[in-house]
Parts: structure tokens; sequence; C-alpha cells
């Protein structure tokens, strides 16, 4: 059982490098948008919030899958609230998270208004994700996802 609870471990920590390395190509399109307006950028930014938002959702089946706490047929938002409820997100962060998965939703299924709702990930984007720094605390004992700079 040990080795089992280690892998998966292990296995949240490769999906968390993946979130982290996806916002961080997220930030350096951001920048490069800001300077230019290209729709090249803003396709890539929304691409890497999509891919954000699922490493996130993963990250958070995972833990609850780990921790004993998994359900099957829950939604991505549910997946966040539950590992919030189990100490994996605090409570701003699992909020922040969960309006991330709510746009991803609303581009995902509402492509009949894609304009709007892409220019809503973009300013999201933008105002509450460009500073975002993510991390991933792993003990013997416990393991939680915090971040920083995603209130402003």
């Amino acid at each position: 059982m040990a080795a089992y609870y280690k892998y998966k471990k292990e296995s949240l920590n490769l999906k968390f490098i993946s979130a982290k390395d996806t916002l961080k190509l997220m930030q350096g399109a951001i920048k490069e948008y800001k300077l230019s307006n290209s729709i090249y950028l803003k396709r890539a930014i929304i691409g890497y919030f999509q891919d954000f938002s699922e490493y996130i959702i993963d990250m958070s089946e995972t833990y609850l899958v780990i921790t004993g706490n998994y359900t099957d047929g829950c939604s991505g938002i549910e997946l966040i609230k539950r590992a919030n409820l189990y100490d994996f997100i605090d409570d701003n962060l699992a909020k922040f998270l969960v309006s991330v998965v709510i746009l991803r939703n609303r581009y995902t299924h509402d492509y009949y208004k894609r304009d709007k709702i892409e220019n809503d990930i973009l300013m999201y984007s933008i105002e509450k994700m460009e500073l975002l720094e993510i991390f991933l605390q792993i003990t013997e004992e416990k393991v939680r996802l915090s971040a920083t700079n995603y209130n402003r």
C-alpha cells in the first residue's frame, strides 16, 4: 500500500509540473500578446487556459483517489470542491479554480457564443493569471496545492 501511495504522489507531482509549465507558457504568451494583440497569441492563451484547467481537475481527482475520497461521476467543478473539502486546496484558491473551470466549460459548451467567451477567458487570464504562482507541498502526512497572486 505504501508503494501505491508513493506512486500516486509522484503522479500528482508530475501533473503539477505540467500545470506549472503550462501556466508559465500562458504567462509568456500574455506578455507578448500585450505588445502585439496577435490573434495567434490570443488563441495560444486560450489553449493554455484550457490545458491548465484540465491539469487542475486531474490533480484534484488524483488527490481524491490518493486519500480514498474519490467518487465516480463528479464534474470538474465537483472534483475541485471535494478536493477543497478534503484539504488539498484552501477555500479561496478553490473558488478561483472553480471560476477557471466554469469559464473553460463555457468555452467548450457554448460554441455559438465563442467570441464573447474567448474575450472573457483572455481578460480573465490577463487580469487574474498573469502573475499567478502555484505550489505543491508534499510531505509524508499531507499533500497541498497553494497559490499566490490570484486575487488581484
